[in-house]
């Protein structure tokens, strides 16, 4: 008997309805069709998230509209109101950037899908352990962060951290984001394993960091705020997507972020050794800026130390960057490192921003590279030279490492890696000439009793996830 060939493209496939009569051939919005599974239904779930608007409020407006926007429009992570007594166990982690952060475990979860054949909510976290970033800076702007947030909630295999939502603090009435809970961040994870890192992995981190950039660049948003301490990791970790997150406390639409020529900013925020030159003279950031942060993560890969680890971060550091000088990779780590790598690092690092590589260029490079490598393909420079990087560091004695990493241990007083507002060029244009005399202090210079802290703030790491 002869069954005739159906293409794919013409199978029929069935079509399911759930109890309300929705269809899994409807459409959840123009990107999604509804899914209907076990006895939930996309848009059975979106309708009971609409009804239930009026049980609660954040008290603003203008946050309860993009949160209700997310659940009407996001088919898989929402953003949630979350009331604050949904948290357990509260514990103060640190202070620092632009508020402070906490651990807590969410005692009920947050409403996940709606259950056609119970009616009732299935509820997502269960006492899952989470961060909350209370927000006491009154310029940070919470308002463009949810929409960013908003905006990447439905993309699949990016490594940004995970939020869930906003609260707020009913003693102090600030607003908190809460968000994945991570055991470190990639500094303190270099310090401690930098000696056993292979380059497969760190072509991996990297490769991985690019791609993040390059969907954020697609969407036309610049992170403003990328270096080692904000992309967090699991100690368990191997690099897999759900062990290692983007922080997205700054990150905003390019377009705002564009000023007119002529103007300038007096004020920026942020790590001086981690923003580009043209930032620090008073200009806004672009792609290009997040390109030349890359450039600071690639040095820390091979290095495990952060730029300018030994000098004070202050204007005089400013001027430095604004005048070429870049960090400079120790002469023992020199034969660990491929001359390409090298290159690669000090074109991102570039005075001139459009001779900076583009985050497609990047991701795409290191993707390629890593393939190949994984693979045992030499077959160009590129991998010959990798492939010795590779041998050196394998066959390099304890003492050369223990070398190293006294080293990398070693950090000013008066460095910091911690978010803060800087004083640009131009916003010192008046007192730069006093400052040089010593007739002024140096507005961005550490004093003794913040530099202290910070340095602690620093050092602190916070205690193993648990999920």
């Amino acid at each position: 008997m002869n069954i005739p060939f159906i293409p794919m493209s013409q199978e029929i496939k069935k079509i399911i309805y759930c109890p309300e009569g929705h269809s899994s051939n409807d459409f959840f919005c123009s990107d999604y069709q509804n899914l209907i599974h076990g006895e939930t239904c996309s848009l059975c779930t979106r309708e009971h998230f609409i009804q239930d608007f009026k049980t609660w409020s954040s008290g603003n407006a203008e946050i309860d509209g993009i949160i209700q926007e997310s659940q009407i429009d996001s088919i898989y992570e929402k953003l949630h109101w979350i009331p604050y007594d949904n948290f357990q166990n509260i514990k103060h982690v640190t202070d620092g950037g632009h508020g402070s952060l906490h651990s807590a475990k969410l005692e009920n979860g947050i409403k996940w899908k709606w259950n056609f054949i119970n009616q009732d909510w299935r509820y997502d976290l269960i006492g899952y352990k989470v961060a909350l970033k209370e927000i006491k800076d009154s310029k940070y702007d919470i308002f463009g962060f949810l929409n960013v947030i908003k905006t990447f909630n439905n993309y699949d295999e990016i490594t940004f951290a995970s939020y869930y939502g906003i609260s707020r603090n009913p003693s102090t009435q600030n607003y908190i984001i809460i968000m994945d809970s991570f055991d470190n961040d990639l500094h303190n994870f270099l310090a401690i394993d930098f000696g056993e890192l292979e380059w497969n992995t760190k072509i991996d981190i990297l490769a991985s960091i690019a791609w993040d950039l390059e969907k954020l660049h697609e969407k036309n948003f610049v992170n403003c705020d990328l270096h080692g301490r904000n992309i967090l990791v699991n100690h368990n970790f191997h690099f897999y997507f759900s062990e290692m997150g983007m922080n997205l406390d700054l990150c905003k639409l390019e377009n705002d972020s564009i000023l007119n020529p002529d103007d300038k900013n007096d004020i920026v925020y942020g790590s001086i050794p981690y923003l580009p030159p043209e930032v620090l003279r008073g200009n806004d950031f672009t792609r290009e800026g997040d390109i030349y942060s890359f450039g600071g993560i690639m040095y820390e890969i091979v290095t495990a130390q952060q730029s300018f680890v030994n000098q004070a971060h202050d204007t005089y550091l400013m001027i430095d960057i604004c005048n070429g000088v870049r960090p400079k990779v120790p002469d023992l780590m020199l034969n660990w490192i491929p001359e390409w790598y090298l290159d690669l690092m000090y074109r991102c690092w570039s005075d001139d921003p459009s001779e900076r590589p583009t985050s497609f260029e990047l991701s795409d490079l290191f993707y390629e590279i890593y393939r190949k490598h994984s693979d045992n393909i030499v077959d160009n420079n590129v991998m010959r030279q990798l492939k010795i990087a590779d041998e050196n560091q394998k066959n390099a004695s304890k003492s050369q490492k223990k070398e190293l990493f006294s080293y990398s241990s070693k950090s000013h007083p008066q460095s910091c890696y911690i978010g803060r507002y800087i004083k640009t060029l131009h916003g010192l244009h008046d007192l730069l000439e006093e400052i040089k005399s010593g007739k002024s202090s140096d507005p961005n210079l550490l004093k003794p009793n913040e530099s202290t802290g910070l340095l602690k703030l620093i050092d602190e790491i916070q205690s193993p996830t648990e999920k």
